[in-house]
């Protein structure tokens, strides 16, 4: 049964490819983040103040190139990356309901409790004003982690397949 396994193993082995990966390494540490073929990215090119969208159709190593769907860039053109972080805006987004929903707690309790001596505070105005104000701050500020290539960071573009195929 071993024997079977093993011989299963690399059999569907030989089909598996690897590939070409545009590679961000930080200076001094060891980690590295891989961003494969297939991939949308943000990018701003040295000069400009706009990020582009593209779609990583391929990467061509020998000349330095990421192809995207309506053109080519040279690696080393690309000033600045741009990767959305889903929990600035999930977190603000929970911190403007939180806000929200103190406030219409607070409205029912006022207008259901029957007590003269409660109402609708300022304090519970300031923790709805504060809370609503920290989470659409923060789903706006930290949206978005930004790497610019330059002295801490390095893209380099690497073929790790295992034949090098020229019309590949």
């Amino acid at each position: 049964m071993r024997l079977f396994t093993l011989i299963f193993l690399l059999c569907s082995a030989y089909g598996l490819t690897a590939q070409k990966v545009l590679q961000i390494e930080k200076y001094g540490s060891p980690k590295t983040e891989k961003i494969h073929i297939g991939t949308v990215i943000d990018y701003r090119i040295e000069g400009e103040e706009y990020f582009r969208e593209g779609y990583i159709e391929d990467i061509r190593v020998e000349d330095s190139l990421i192809v995207f769907g309506d053109r080519y860039v040279n690696v080393h053109d690309i000033a600045e990356l741009r990767f959305k972080r889903g929990w600035g805006k999930a977190v603000g987004t929970s911190l403007m309901i939180f806000g929200g929903s103190w406030s219409g707690f607070a409205l029912l309790g006022y207008a259901t409790d029957g007590n003269p001596y409660t109402s609708y505070s300022t304090t519970d105005a300031a923790v709805t004003v504060v809370s609503a104000g920290l989470g659409y701050a923060l789903a706006k500020l930290v949206r978005y982690r930004k790497v610019r290539v330059g002295r801490r960071y390095r893209l380099r573009l690497l073929d790790l397949r295992f034949s090098v195929d020229p019309r590949a």
